[in-house]
Order: structure tokens, then C-alpha cells, then sequence
């Protein structure tokens, strides 16, 4: 992971992971999270200041995972998850674009939740996608587009 990154980005980095990863250690989370086991430990703590009950078991099948019956939704998508988002909708529903259809209001809501620049890119492929003639051709990846808009 890169160092420009935030603590407030990597502890929630670090709820993704515990979340997704039940049973994951300390030195796996640190791992994924590029930092120290003590760093990982700082923003478990975090966490748990935060009011969110991230449970540890010490021992050879120990690890950290979220504490029973919290659910969380996912708290963030990167740019490239966002527009893979967008274009699977607009690929398999073309009244996607249409604000007044179910899809297309779900969608914009979406859009609207997304971080300025990411949300930008988002509306840009929504705008400006059409359908294509030929439901087998090729599709865009992602993160081509992502760097592209």
C-alpha cells in the first residue's frame, strides 16, 4: 500500500479486511495494510475507540474478526470498482441512464455516494454510454476506463 495513504484510510482498510477475512492476523493484516504489527494493532484500537467490536483470539487459530451481529456495509469503493459497477448495470439494463427507472434511480443513487472525483468518472461513463448493437462484443475493462475518464 502506498505511504501518501491516511491513517483514517488504512483503519478502514482494516475493517474491510477483519470483515471480510474473519480469523485474520495480525501479521496477515499488517501484510495486506503495508505497516507494522504494531501499526495494525494502533488502528485495530481505532476501530474499537470508533465503537465498532472487533473481537481478537490469541493462539495458533486466533486472529481478529468483527464482533458477532455487526454487519457492516461496504464502507468504500475504489474508482475502478465503481466504474466496473456502473458499466455491469449499463451493460445488462439499458434504462440504466433513465433517472425514472428503478435501475437508473438505484444507479444515480449510487453515483451520488461516491467520492467527487470517482463519481465524476462514473457519471461521465453513464452519460456516455450506448448500447452496443452486438451483446457479445467485447467489454471494456474496468480499470482501462478507469484510467481513460
Amino acid at each position: 500500500m502506498s505511504t501518501d495513504v491516511s491513517p483514517t484510510a488504512r483503519a478502514l482498510l482494516a475493517l474491510e479486511l477483519v470483515q471480510g477475512n474473519p480469523g485474520i492476523t495480525a501479521a496477515r493484516l499488517a501484510d495486506k495494510l503495508g505497516v507494522s504489527e504494531r501499526a495494525t494493532r494502533r488502528y485495530v484500537a481505532i476501530l474499537r475507540e470508533a465503537g465498532i467490536p472487533i473481537e481478537s483470539v490469541r493462539g495458533p487459530y486466533g486472529g481478529y474478526r468483527v464482533g458477532r451481529g455487526l454487519r457492516l456495509p461496504p464502507l468504500m469503493f475504489s474508482a475502478t470498482e465503481a466504474l466496473g459497477l456502473v458499466m455491469a448495470v449499463l451493460d445488462g439494463h439499458h434504462d440504466a441512464g433513465n433517472p425514472t427507472d428503478p435501475v437508473g434511480s438505484a444507479l444515480g443513487k449510487i453515483v451520488r455516494a461516491l467520492p467527487e472525483p470517482v463519481a465524476a468518472q462514473a457519471e461521465a461513463v453513464r452519460r456516455t454510454t450506448a448500447l452496443a448493437p452486438d451483446r457479445a462484443a467485447a467489454r471494456p475493462d474496468p480499470g482501462t476506463t478507469a484510467a481513460l475518464v
